[in-house]
């Protein structure tokens, strides 16, 4: 393969855009039992690298056929997918060696955990092929509060060091939602940046959205302060509210499940993406890609929150859906109250950094009008009282 194919990053920018992900479960297994893990079937299974590579073939020649893709991402997944190292060593090797005839690049998400210096150094020789994303969780008691132990030895220094780009992944469960502004801080003043999430599937109450506010205004005032921080991901996105009727701007399948992405198996079963095999619903639950329209107009459309005013920037997962609610649309409705916590404190917080500017680009000014547009309709709503589906009259 001539060696302009492999320049592609799943961080940059000037891609294409038209990339296809195949996604290779290559493990079932895990050396971890994190409290949030939604994998509830892990088992001793593995893929085997023939057949990683007749699977990888056959996406690159979709590739090559279709208009739609220019590139191929290929993702390691498990269970923790370096409990299936060589694998993962050989199937990049074999690319490198011109496995396929189109652009590529290989991603794989760890906890960090199983990195010996041998595999470090193997990924130091082979940063530009694949990119490793760290799950990490904040403080060394966050991180024992949500990995079921106390055993931890991450470099994080390594990562930043072969990717800077490439941010830190932190899930933030019941239990570590009180340190969310500390270790979120400690992280990110090493000189690390890291995005978070919500723990799904957990029993989220009015309490815990009043103290998310308060975990996030905290790390408001702290941005605000100290403009050298970049701003947690919660907090920067744009607020998207409106009080329209349900038939305009419905709920829409933004995650590229089935379309642009696909799951296989260890066994090579094909699935629209990990949420549906059988390591998280077990194997007589799992749904196979072909079962599912993914392109169905209201595949994602929850008749519950089709009048909220926040129900496109309430994040939403076909996948947890199902797994949790049997239904692809149906949404978590505990979530309400720390989705409206979270919109209020980004709008605040986008509002108070741009008052502070002394000059605006385009897109800062639009930033600043969707943030002020969605506080004149959400500072009328209350966390502990307002209920939902959030509407306006």
């Amino acid at each position: 393969m001539s060696e302009n194919l492999n320049k592609l990053s799943i961080w940059d920018k000037e891609h294409s855009g038209k990339r296809r992900v195949c996604m290779l479960m290559v493990t079932h297994a895990c050396n971890l039992n994190c409290s949030y893990c939604y994998e509830t079937h892990k088992n001793s299974a593995n893929m085997t690298f023939d057949l990683a590579k007749e699977i990888i073939a056959t996406e690159a020649k979709l590739v090559e056929s279709n208009d739609k893709f220019d590139e191929l991402q290929v993702d390691f997944m498990g269970g923790e997918p370096l409990m299936n190292f060589p694998l993962i060593q050989q199937i990049v090797e074999w690319l490198k060696n011109g496995g396929i005839d189109v652009p590529w690049i290989c991603f794989a998400s760890t906890n960090a955990t199983l990195l010996s210096p041998e595999i470090k150094e193997w990924f130091r020789l082979n940063k530009r092929y694949i990119v490793l994303g760290a799950s990490y969780d904040g403080t060394g008691n966050m991180q024992s509060k949500n990995r079921g132990t106390d055993s931890f030895d991450i470099d994080l220094e390594f990562f930043h060091e072969l990717w800077p780009e490439q941010t830190l992944q932190m899930t933030i469960s019941k239990e570590t939602l009180p340190f969310l502004a500390e270790g979120v801080l400690s992280v990110q003043r090493k000189g690390y940046e890291l995005n978070a999430s919500l723990a799904q599937g957990v029993d989220w109450t009015v309490a815990d959205a009043q103290l998310y506010r308060e975990q996030l205004s905290i790390l408001k005032d702290e941005y605000l302060k100290d403009t050298s921080l970049h701003p947690l991901n919660r907090l920067t996105r744009y607020v998207d509210v409106f009080n329209l009727a349900p038939t305009e701007r419905r709920q829409i399948h933004g995650c590229g499940s089935g379309l642009n992405m696909i799951t296989y198996d260890c066994d090579g079963s094909r699935y629209g993406c990990h949420m549906f095999t059988p390591v998280v619903l077990g194997k007589d639950k799992a749904i196979g890609v072909d079962a599912v329209e993914w392109d169905k107009p209201d595949l994602m459309a929850d008749k519950f929150c089709e009048t909220c005013v926040l129900r496109r920037f309430c994040p939403t997962c076909p996948g947890f859906n199902y797994k949790y609610r049997g239904d692809f649309a149906k949404r978590d409705q505990r979530w309400c109250s720390l989705v409206l916590a979270e919109a209020m404190t980004a709008c605040e917080f986008q509002i108070e950094r741009i008052a502070m500017m002394e000059s605006l680009s385009s897109e800062d000014a639009e930033h600043a009008q969707v943030a002020v547009k969605a506080y004149e309709i959400l500072k009328h709503l209350d966390i502990a009282n307002s209920i939902s589906p959030y509407i306006i009259n």
